[in-house]
């Protein structure tokens, strides 16, 4: 076989080297040389430029043979096929082949004919259909695959038969074509939902048209424009693309391009995108909030203080796709983590707060505050009270039948819908009920000295119980009026003594201060008309009585009380401590949510695999010295030498590198972020406050 190996004759081309058969192939070289000289983005194809070529062969000085036109036979044909298709044929032609050209000192048949070739450097051009050596050459056109690549066989076979001088000629080699640019890939910066984003094309001709498509998660494809000639496009994903993504704050997505050529599809590529839910994007609520208490709200169409509670329903959704987690509510210095729940009564009067945080699956919150107003109330209050007997004038008299009260009381207005009395009882110390006269007053408060009864009978005495009312209480003051005074009365039966009053019972009375100096003792029950007195000694104003009842504190001593503490275990002052440094404050919370910073220290397990990339294909180097391969006498293995040293070499070391390794695998994620119970073990009872 005899190659041309001195180089193409045309710069830029690639040489295909053929062989011949016969007794001249070792003389002469056949050979076409190749280039592609244009593409077609349009069309997807590449144009192939060839020329062919007969020589003598390098490895000769001279051979020379000349050929005529010849009609009668095959001699001359010549064709050359692409992906095995012919696309260029030479047919019934002279050929001549002389010296040894060169690629830039030779003749053709187009310079010098056929005949005269004779001690030239010639060379026969096979793709001769032509007049001129410069148009003496074959194109043909191919299609590329759909994605811009192609490759394909290049071959030639030829005929120069001269008896059996020459034989027939053939060569081949795979050609890869540069790939055309078929699909665009769409560019695209930050997106968010419910914004406009950029998107880039960089098309590879601009007649291509494109078509853009989006799809999030598993929901329907969005078209966001139809075969487009534009390369910039505003896109606005919509919010609702977010039901992709129920509990994240960003949706993953694919942006499809289908590129069009005219009408022709030729291709769609793909691009992963995230798009950030916007912050806006939070859970909502609706809520109700309404007098728990029958009656108040039709009385007073407000929330009063101590006696008022709230009747709290709250409705939550979450936004496009998120689910709530948790709905927290601060009202009334309580934390309830349901969605309805009735309050204690309210404490604090004023303008009041109550919170609401809404919570969901993405992890973010909103925040409601609800503003409400409760009109401050106290109990119906009774201050400097005294009675005695008097006549109707008003004089005192220990024998007169008529009472002289003095006091002082109020009653809160609540913006004047409060129910209002103040009134004065008196019985017999035997009798059941009481005997009320209403005091002429106006208003909601009282200061003056009242003129009532005038049928007491100076032989009795009598409880007196003055009182205050309103729409929801009513509070006492107890005190007694003795008979007229006596020094000594003995009852008319002579089973009763009284000193200092008139004896009313079969008992020893006393009418009069007594002072006992020495010590007294009891043998039965000791009852009191009063315990008024055991009230300030046992509970002052400002001291709590704990019970298990639901009646107040009011009915079993008197005074002024009100529901106190309500949901909140007591603590001691301790002025050292910001916490509890002041009396009557409040803080802590039922329930909490640990942050990060409050977990424990700790790990989590890493399950997953790891790649190793591999290092491109290198080679190493052998130590230096003459090399050869050469065979053993009679034997059939083959060694290499160094310097006719067969013993055993070694390569140098390979130059220092390294291997990139990828890890795939993750922790899993544990928790739920949802608040836990803060609370001590308890045990519930009321607490009453003395306020007057």
């Amino acid at each position: 076989m005899a190659n041309w190996i001195n180089g193409a004759i045309n710069s830029g081309y690639t040489v295909v080297s053929g062989s011949l058969s016969g007794t001249a192939n070792s003389k002469v070289a056949c050979w076409v040389e190749y280039k592609v000289i244009s593409q077609s983005i349009v069309n997807n194809t590449s144009t192939v430029r060839l020329y062919a070529y007969l020589a003598t062969a390098q490895n000769t000085s001279k051979f020379w043979t000349y050929w005529n036109n010849h009609t009668g036979d095959s001699r001359g044909m010549f064709k050359v096929y692409a992906a095995g298709s012919l696309v260029y044929e030479r047919s019934n032609r002279g050929f001549a082949t002389s010296n040894i050209p060169t690629p830039s000192d030779f003749t053709t048949q187009y310079e010098t004919a056929y005949a005269n070739a004779e001690d030239k450097k010639f060379i026969t051009v096979l793709t001769d259909n032509a007049s001129t050596r410069a148009a003496a050459y074959g194109d043909f056109t191919i299609g590329h695959n759909a994605d811009g690549t192609r490759q394909f066989t290049l071959s030639f076979n030829g005929d120069f038969s001269i008896a059996s001088s020459f034989g027939t000629a053939s060569g081949s080699i795979t050609v890869t074509l540069p790939t055309i640019p078929r699909s665009t890939t769409p560019s695209v910066g930050s997106i968010t939902l419910g914004s406009a984003a950029a998107i880039s094309l960089s098309p590879a001709s601009s007649s291509f048209r494109h078509t853009l498509r989006a799809q999030f998660g598993s929901r329907a494809q969005t078209t966001i424009v139809s075969q487009s000639s534009a390369t910039s496009i505003s896109w606005t994903p919509a919010l609702a693309e977010a039901n992709a993504a129920p509990n994240a704050t960003t949706v993953a997505g694919t942006l499809y391009c289908d590129t069009y050529s005219g009408g022709t599809l030729i291709g769609t590529t793909s691009v992963s995108v995230s798009a950030a839910i916007p912050a806006g994007v939070v859970p909502s609520m609706t809520y109700s909030m309404a007098e728990a208490v029958s009656g108040i709200a039709s009385k007073f169409g407000a929330y009063i203080q101590g006696n008022s509670k709230l009747a709290v329903s709250i409705t939550s959704s979450g936004a496009y796709g998120s689910s709530i987690s948790s709905v927290t509510t601060t009202v009334n210095g309580t934390t309830y983590t349901v969605s309805s729940f009735t309050t204690a009564v309210l404490q604090n009067s004023g303008s009041q707060t109550m919170r609401i945080v809404v919570k969901d699956s993405r992890s973010r919150t909103t925040t409601y505050t609800i503003s409400y107003e409760v009109l401050a109330y106290s109990a119906p209050r009774l201050t400097n009270a005294s009675v005695y007997r008097c006549n109707s004038n008003g004089a005192a008299s220990h024998t007169g039948t008529y009472l002289s009260v003095t006091l002082t009381g109020q009653v809160t207005s609540l913006n004047e819908l409060n129910d209002v009395s103040f009134s004065v009882g008196y019985k017999l110390k035997t009798a059941g009920s009481y005997t009320t006269a209403a005091l002429g007053t106006s208003g909601y408060s009282v200061s003056g000295t009242f003129i009532v009864g005038g049928g007491l009978s100076n032989q009795s005495a009598y409880d007196v119980r003055i009182g205050a009312a309103d729409y929801f209480s009513t509070t006492y003051f107890y005190a007694d009026i003795s008979t007229a005074d006596t020094i000594l009365s003995i009852r008319n039966n002579g089973l009763g003594m009284a000193i200092g009053k008139v004896c009313e019972a079969n008992k020893f009375e006393v009418g009069w201060q007594a002072q006992f100096h020495e010590d007294v003792a009891f043998e039965g029950d000791v009852t009191f008309a009063s315990l008024a007195w055991l009230l300030n000694v046992i509970f002052p104003i400002g001291s709590i009585r704990m019970t298990t009842s639901t009646t107040g504190a009011a009915n079993f001593l008197g005074g002024t009380w009100v529901q106190w503490g309500s949901g909140r275990v007591p603590v001691g002052v301790n002025t050292s401590d910001s916490n509890f440094n002041t009396v009557e404050k409040t803080g802590g919370a039922s329930t909490i949510a640990l942050t990060t910073a409050q977990l424990p220290s700790h790990g989590h397990t890493v399950s997953g695999s790891v790649s190793i990339g591999s290092e491109a294909s290198h080679t190493h180097k052998a130590s230096s010295g003459a090399y050869k391969v050469g065979s053993g006498s009679g034997s059939s293995y083959y060694y290499m030498t160094n310097n006719g040293s067969t013993n055993g070499q070694a390569t140098d070391a390979g130059s220092a590198h390294t291997h990139s390794a990828s890890f795939s695998g993750s922790a899993g994620n544990t928790g739920s972020g949802s608040a836990h119970s803060n609370l001590q073990p308890y045990i519930t009872c009321y607490f009453w406050k003395r306020t007057a």
